[in-house]
């Protein structure tokens, strides 16, 4: 599918649509997509078990609403700072750092038992899925050339964005009181490693190391 411009009008017209994609173009945009499943389960993820955490450790109201924040914060600053990253490092090593760091902070949250430490551990996962927010959005732009395809992945994303969303609510519903939040947390990092052996594999299994490509 390409885009051309007419002739005499200026006006941007669209060509019949071609399915550009190659079968590699798939097979990220699928990767991608469990990256922002990830990203969802890990920012509802609060949201779920800091009622649990603050009755374990005795949290105040005011405590249990910066550990819920605290994330979000990071992230924000994180998608600010770290959009020039994500297009100077190899978005490849980039990714998989983040990723390995996210688990690693999950694994490290329910092993803490006081409020700093929680703290630090939510605000570091902010920005990690900061930074795969922008490894994402700078894979759109360099990767999808058409505006009509840009429109089809972004709205493909924000659908398995909803799907982790819901995911993380339902398991939470049925499982956080069965199993405790530091089990939950647990659990609920398993899916994060997907993609994390996927990029793994896709990174040293791959004949091309252009750093355009995730």
């Amino acid at each position: 599918m390409s885009e051309v411009e007419s002739e005499g009008t200026g006006e941007e017209e669209i060509a019949p649509i071609q399915n550009t994609w190659t079968r590699e173009d798939w097979i990220l945009l699928a990767f991608l997509a469990l990256v922002y499943i990830v990203d969802a389960i890990e920012i509802y993820l609060p949201g779920v078990v800091n009622q649990a955490i603050s009755c374990d450790i005795h949290m105040t109201p005011l405590q249990e609403g910066w550990l819920g924040i605290i994330m979000y914060i990071t992230m924000a600053i994180s998608i600010v700072t770290s959009g020039k990253l994500s297009e100077s490092v190899p978005k490849r090593e980039l990714m998989l750092v983040s990723l390995y760091a996210s688990i690693a902070c999950n694994v490290f949250s329910v092993l803490v038992h006081n409020y700093t430490t929680l703290m630090v551990a939510r605000a570091l996962i902010g920005i990690t899925v900061g930074i795969n927010v922008n490894v994402i959005a700078v894979f759109f732009a360099t990767r999808v050339s058409s505006k009509r395809a840009k429109i089809q992945a972004y709205s493909a994303a924000n659908c398995v964005w909803a799907a982790g969303a819901g995911w993380i609510a339902l398991l939470g519903y049925f499982l956080i009181e069965r199993v405790g939040w530091r089990v939950f947390i647990i659990f609920t990092s398993i899916p994060m490693a997907i993609p994390a052996i996927l990029m793994l594999h896709f990174y040293y299994t791959s004949e091309s190391q252009d750093e355009e490509r995730v």
